[in-house]
């Protein structure tokens, strides 16, 4: 039996997919969604961090992308499942490399299965090297889900 859900999310459309798919399971199962964002430190853009010296904000660039970017994917993802009839979910932004923090979170937590789209938001570069979700499906000890 399926209780808990965890549906790392980007932004991307297969992540959107990611969503309805696991809402859908979560209905049948009467199971808690979580949705989980990752920021990768490195991946902050030099413009922002520009933008944050420009403007004299006291915070550092990560507290800054946290509160905006990650908090904003989030909060679309937080949307999202409440249209898909979603009202049991917790949401959470966290730091860290992608695959590793939701290998580790889905383990630490307890979860039954990880939901995650097969593309995110990443660059080509992931073609080569294996994508985020390549990544957490073939190392988790959790079950998981790849949605197209």
């Amino acid at each position: 039996m399926v209780n808990k859900i965890l549906v790392p999310v980007d932004g991307s459309d297969h992540a959107e997919k990611a969503i309805e798919f696991a809402a859908n399971m979560a209905r049948q199962n009467d199971a808690a969604i979580h949705l989980l964002h990752i920021i990768k430190v490195s991946s902050i853009p030099e413009g922002i961090e520009e933008f944050i010296r420009s403007e004299s904000i006291k915070d550092s660039p990560v507290s800054v992308y946290f509160r905006t970017i990650g908090n904003g994917i989030i909060s679309a993802a937080e949307d999202k499942a409440r249209k898909a009839g979603i009202k049991n979910f917790v949401s959470s932004v966290l730091e860290g490399d992608p695959a590793e923090t939701i290998i580790d979170y889905a383990r630490e937590n307890e979860f039954d299965i990880i939901v995650i789209g097969s593309r995110g938001m990443g660059s080509v570069k992931g073609l080569l090297l294996g994508s985020v979700s390549s990544k957490v499906c073939h190392a988790s000890d959790r079950t998981c889900v790849t949605v197209k």
